[in-house]
């Protein structure tokens, strides 16, 4: 093999390593640094008080308003197939679909359409999700996120007002946590302010 073919190659191989690098540490950092934010720690003026009206497509292409599910608390969850952590998290939200009907769980990808669809029917999610790239980023800047940060999740009560986003991926004892939160609050136990509080310190 000439010599220069087989440098290019090398330099080829060298910048592949270097991307995928790249998105591995990027993945892990993003996991590491992730943390709680409560109503009361973020910019107001960028987070509304509640829930606004948005309209995406669910993975058949069907139109899908988030007002479908008025009157239920909410825990949306952005997400996309290239995450890592959104993998991972995702049969801990399907565990807590199947196993409860009182906190109703709707998925944001970011994504294309093909692709969410393939991945649900290989991962068995079953929980409704809805789907957009450039429309999905727009629904998420609703929540005052700068960049494209996944995952993310933002639990709604029935009220419509928003009780906390949470940036990264959640585990099993934190989703345990915020079921238990949104119960108290639905049921009129915890305050607004009492339930924004609690959140913010998990």
């Amino acid at each position: 093999m000439p010599t220069w073919i087989r440098n290019t190659l090398f330099i080829i191989m060298l910048l592949c390593f270097m991307i995928i690098g790249m998105r591995v540490y990027l993945e892990v950092n993003a996991v590491q640094n992730a943390s709680p934010i409560s109503l009361g720690a973020t910019d107001k003026a960028a987070l509304p008080e509640e829930l606004s009206e948005f309209t995406l497509n669910d993975i058949w292409g069907t139109p899908r308003s988030i007002s479908e599910w008025s009157g239920k608390p909410l825990l949306i969850n952005f997400w996309a197939t290239w995450c890592a952590p959104c993998r991972r998290e995702m049969p801990l939200l399907q565990a807590l679909h199947t196993s409860q009907n009182k906190l109703q769980i709707v998925g944001i990808a970011i994504d294309r359409q093909h692709d969410v669809q393939s991945y649900m029917a290989e991962s068995g999610i079953s929980y409704p999700s809805l789907v957009g790239e450039v429309e999905a980023m727009r629904v998420s800047d609703m929540f005052g996120m700068e960049g494209l940060g996944l995952p993310f999740t933002v639990l709604v009560g029935a009220d419509r007002k928003i009780l906390t986003v949470f940036i990264g991926e959640l585990d099993a004892e934190q989703l345990e946590q915020i079921v238990d939160i949104s119960k108290h609050y639905t049921a009129g136990k915890l305050s607004l302010t009492d339930s924004r509080t609690k959140l913010s310190e998990l």
